[in-house]
């Protein structure tokens, strides 16, 4: 045998030794290493101990608590969309354990904290959305939901924001039916929005901004941007785009109604 070779062998079992010694010496199971791990906020290292002992406590008591460990895990290394899915599954499959409710407001508290910033896509904003309304709707009286009430506001916010900057960017690239659209949706889908005056302003804008555009002899154009305008000055009298809108709405008043339809 070479001496290369020689040494290995040697190396091999020493090692094997040194890993089966530190195993009786602690006298802990993986399951108990791992929770150990976790108290100590080694999440990464508690993650994969409970993962290796998942396997072999499948049916017994401790494997809901190994699920609801990982779910934590997850959370504390701010991988949301994993631990949302380990609370979930765990909601759905202990259904008599009394961590439940805890599952099921942690799945909609972990989509809350990773929704992104409101200029990229909001797909997982309103699937927190969706998981904090079915939490208020399962425990209306639970512990989280004023938590629970709070985010779902703070999210109604920037879905609503979002919805306003497509407006405003559809106007900005002088699409003015498409701005009017998608405000008359938004006004729809967010009633009373801290947004709402500015969101009525653009409106009223692009309604008027339409007409021009297509020409004045669209009586329907003409008639729904006066409209907008009174609209508006009727609910906002004071804005600081009154202004503004008083010149178009006297701009409009202005021109003969348009003869066609």
């Amino acid at each position: 045998m070479s001496p290369k070779g020689l040494l290995f062998s040697l190396i091999i079992p020493v090692l094997l030794s040194s890993c089966a010694l530190r195993s009786v010496s602690t006298g802990l199971t993986k399951y108990q290493e791992a929770v150990l791990h976790y108290e100590t906020k080694d999440y990464y290292e508690a993650l994969r101990l409970f993962e290796e002992a998942l396997p072999l406590l499948r049916g017994k008591k401790e494997e809901a608590s190994v699920h609801f460990y990982c779910a934590y895990c997850h959370f504390h290394q701010k991988k949301y969309i994993q631990c949302a899915d380990r609370f979930n599954y765990f909601s759905e499959t202990f259904l008599g354990d009394p961590r439940v409710e805890e599952a099921v407001y942690m799945r909609s508290h972990a989509l809350y904290v990773g929704s992104p910033d409101v200029r990229l896509d909001q797909t997982s904003t309103r699937e927190a959305v969706h998981a904090l309304l079915d939490y208020l709707d399962c425990y209306p009286e639970g512990k989280h939901v004023e938590q629970a009430g709070v985010q779902l506001e703070t999210l109604n916010r920037k879905l609503a924001l979002k919805e306003l900057n497509s407006a405003k960017l559809y106007h900005q690239l002088t699409h003015y039916r498409a701005a009017v659209v998608t405000l008359n949706n938004f006004q729809k889908d967010f009633p009373g929005s801290v947004y709402d005056e500015e969101a009525s302003y653009v409106k009223a804008n692009a309604q008027y901004r339409h007409f021009k555009k297509e020409g004045a002899d669209q009586k329907k154009l003409w008639r729904v941007a006066i409209k907008y305008c009174q609209e508006f000055l009727n609910h906002y009298p004071d804005s600081e785009y009154a202004l503004t809108v008083r010149a178009m709405y006297k701009d409009l008043s202005s021109i003969d109604e348009p003869e066609n339809p």
